[in-house]
């Protein structure tokens, strides 16, 4: 029995047709640039869980944008920025020298420059 009369000659035809078009590719061209390309980051997620915020630069239990307890002492106390929903006190935007404050704790505490700020 040969393999064309056991699989019919209109199968082997197509099976050949078929592994011609996966081997020959889409056809499509790649055009190279010599343009650099943003190398692809792994972005952490700050799940609240460790001493600082990474996303705004403050000790965790202190910060008025991730903490509703927080948020509501500082409201209570009269320190709330309005235009930009936080703490008067931690309000960056108002004034970035604010931030010297908690640096200077995060530095205090791992000897080196807090990592940057989430815009």
């Amino acid at each position: 029995m040969t393999l064309t009369s056991k699989f019919g000659f209109s199968k082997l035809v197509l099976g050949f047709m078929g592994a011609a078009l996966l081997l020959s590719g889409c056809g499509a061209e790649v055009e190279l640039t010599s343009e650099p390309v943003e190398p692809v980051t792994n972005t952490v997620v700050d799940d609240h869980s460790g001493w600082w915020c990474n996303a705004h630069g403050i000790p965790e239990d202190q910060c008025s944008m991730c903490s509703a307890k927080a948020a509501k002492e500082f409201k209570a106390d009269g320190d709330w920025c309005e235009e930009h929903n936080r703490a008067e006190s931690q309000c960056f935007k108002c004034d970035a020298s604010r931030a010297d404050k908690f640096a200077n704790l995060y530095e205090a505490k791992y000897g080196k420059q807090p990592p940057a700020i989430t815009p």
